[in-house]
C-alpha cells in the first residue's frame, strides 16, 4: 500500500481533489495545501488570509474557484507580517491584466462582476506565493 498511488497499475482511482466552499473570513494553514476552495461571493465581503511563508512546506498550493457569484469583494491576502504574492491576471476578454512584475504585493481580489469559473492558483516555493489568476473579464480579479 505504501506506493499504490504512485504505481501506474495500482487501480487506485479515488484521488479526488479536496474541496471546500468558503463563505466567511478564513485563515489558511499548511494543512490546506492541495485544496480547491469554492468562493461564495454572494454571502458578503470577507478576507481569506494566507499563512506565513515560513509556516508552509515548499510546494504548498491551493486553487480558488468562484462558485457563487455576487457583488461582494472577496480578498485573498498575505498575513500582515509579509508581502509575498507575485504573479499576474489574465482574461478571456483579451484585456490587459494586472501584474506584480518583480515586487511582491499584499492581495488578490475577486471583485463585483466576477463570473462562475474565474479562478486563482497559488503555489509557494518557500519564499513567495506565485499567483496565476484567470477570469472571463480580466478586470474582475485584481492583484496589487
Amino acid at each position: 500500500m505504501r506506493s499504490d498511488y504512485l504505481n501506474n497499475n495500482s487501480s487506485v482511482g479515488d484521488v479526488a481533489a479536496k474541496f471546500q466552499v468558503i463563505a466567511v473570513a478564513k485563515t489558511l494553514d499548511d494543512a490546506d495545501s492541495g485544496k480547491v476552495f469554492g468562493i461564495d461571493q454572494d454571502s458578503g465581503a470577507y478576507e481569506i488570509t494566507l499563512p506565513l511563508v515560513k509556516n508552509v512546506t515548499p510546494g504548498w498550493n491551493v486553487t480558488f474557484l468562484l462558485t457563487d457569484v455576487g457583488s461582494n469583494a472577496v480578498t485573498i491576502a498575505n498575513n500582515t507580517d509579509e508581502d509575498t504574492i507575485v504573479g499576474y491576471t489574465s482574461g478571456g476578454d483579451g484585456g490587459a491584466g494586472s501584474s506584480t512584475d518583480s515586487t511582491a504585493v499584499d492581495e488578490i481580489v475577486f471583485i463585483s462582476g466576477a463570473q462562475l469559473g474565474d479562478k486563482v492558483d497559488l503555489f509557494c516555493d518557500g519564499t513567495y506565493f506565485y499567483a496565476q489568476a484567470t477570469a472571463h473579464d480580466v478586470a474582475h480579479i485584481t492583484i496589487s
